[in-house]
This record gives structure tokens, C-alpha cells and sequence, in this order.
């Protein structure tokens, strides 16, 4: 009996920290700025917080990050696979503090000095953070800076 009481209590801590929509503000390495920023505290960073509409094409993702302002700036670009690839995994990890992103569907990533691939790139939800190229799909934007 104190053995199955002990397993409850480990899986019931367990769910808890652990949970699919998790926030912790243990760690958490990213602030919400005003006008709809998300900053990385330990790169600097800046992320657009809403994702944009999608778009159909590479251009026109790329033009909308060209004619981004937000928060009074406006050198918004795409990120680089890896950089979308790191924000995602570090919400998965639960490093978002309070933060809360919808980071399902397809988004454009471009390239950075040689870095990335130009494609939507398919972010499924929390609980099963699968990514792979998605040829030919529309996508979203998440900008970000510098």
C-alpha cells in the first residue's frame, strides 16, 4: 500500500510539471514586451509574439517581414530553421515562464548567412513536437530581430 501511494504521488507530481500546455516560471527565459514583442533573455532576441496571416509564397512572407513595424522597429526578418527549430524547443521544454504562443501549422523560415532553408516549415503542438519541411504549403510568419 505505501509503495502504490508513493507511484501516485511521483506520477501526480510528474503530470503536473511535466503537463502538454505546461508554463513554469522556473527558468523561464523569455519576457513579454509591449506591442506585441517576445524577448529572449538570454540571447537578446526579439520574437513576433502573434504569427502573421499565412502566406502562400516565400515573397510574399518576405515582403511582409520587410514592411513589419512593431514595437518601433523595423529590421524584422525571417529566422533561419535553427532559430525557429530553438524557440519552439524551448517552449516545449517549458522555458516560457508565462508566455503562451499558438505555434501549430507551417512558417517560413529564410536564410541567414548561409544558415536555414526557404520553406514552411510544419510545427505541430506541444505535446508532440514533430518539425519537417512542408514543400509547397503555405505558411505563417513568426519575425523576428535582429
Amino acid at each position: 500500500m505505501k509503495k502504490s501511494l508513493m507511484t501516485c504521488l511521483l506520477l501526480a507530481l510528474f503530470a503536473g510539471v511535466v503537463g502538454c500546455a505546461g508554463k513554469s516560471g522556473e527558468s523561464a527565459r523569455f519576457a513579454g514586451l509591449s506591442q506585441g514583442i517576445l524577448q529572449d533573455n538570454v540571447s537578446g532576441q526579439m520574437w513576433q509574439l502573434e504569427r502573421s496571416k499565412r502566406f502562400k509564397s516565400f515573397r510574399e512572407a518576405e515582403a511582409f517581414v520587410e514592411q513589419l513595424v512593431l514595437g518601433g522597429y523595423d529590421d524584422w526578418r525571417l529566422p533561419t530553421i535553427y532559430e525557429l527549430y530553438d524557440l519552439n524547443f524551448l517552449f516545449d521544454l517549458h522555458k516560457n515562464g508565462n508566455i503562451s504562443l499558438n505555434r501549430e501549422g507551417n512558417y517560413w523560415s529564410g536564410k541567414k548567412d548561409g544558415d536555414g532553408m526557404i520553406g514552411a516549415w510544419a510545427i505541430s503542438d506541444q505535446c508532440d513536437p514533430e518539425r519537417q519541411y512542408e514543400a509547397g504549403k503555405a505558411g505563417y510568419v513568426r519575425a523576428v530581430r535582429p
